[in-house]
């Protein structure tokens, strides 16, 4: 295949992904919750999680971390506590107000996805999960590949 098809499929590929994100961001913006809200909600358990393991999981430093949980905590969803073991050590919990969202845009989001993919047959779907999936693998073997060199 010629390089300016290669171009072109990427271009497509990312392109499309940015256009869903951008569509699933909006919608739940229109929810009151940012993109980054509802990453960090995805990531505390239901026993919270220290904050540097939740800048970890949304991968950002701790002052993008302390301003994210400031604002989740003016809007009610999570509040901080000391560790009974480290006092040094903070947890990031929901409050009821954020178990609340959190069972209520979930679904949400998922249903989001589901209405943007079915422009798709089922199987289109089907094919495009191989291809994707082909696509992701050959990344890896290439990466291993590179390791032994």
């Amino acid at each position: 295949m010629e390089t300016a098809r290669y171009k072109e499929i990427y271009w497509l590929l990312k392109t499309t992904a940015s256009r869903l994100k951008k569509e699933l961001r909006t919608k739940l913006e229109e929810h009151g919750i940012t993109w980054q809200q509802f990453h960090a909600l995805y990531h505390i358990p239901q026993e919270g999680i220290p904050s540097n393991e939740l800048a970890q999981e949304l991968q950002c430093n701790a002052s993008n971390m302390t301003g994210l949980i400031d604002r989740m905590i003016e809007n009610g969803w999570v509040y901080r506590e000391h560790s009974s073991e480290d006092r040094r050590v903070w947890f990031v919990k929901l409050t009821p107000e954020g178990e609340k969202k959190k069972a209520t845009i979930f679904p949400q989001h998922h249903e989001n996805i589901r209405e943007r993919m079915e422009a798709l047959s089922n199987e289109e779907l089907i094919l495009l999960e191989e291809l994707l999936t082909k696509l992701k693998q050959g990344k890896i073997e290439v990466e291993n590949t590179d390791e032994r060199n």
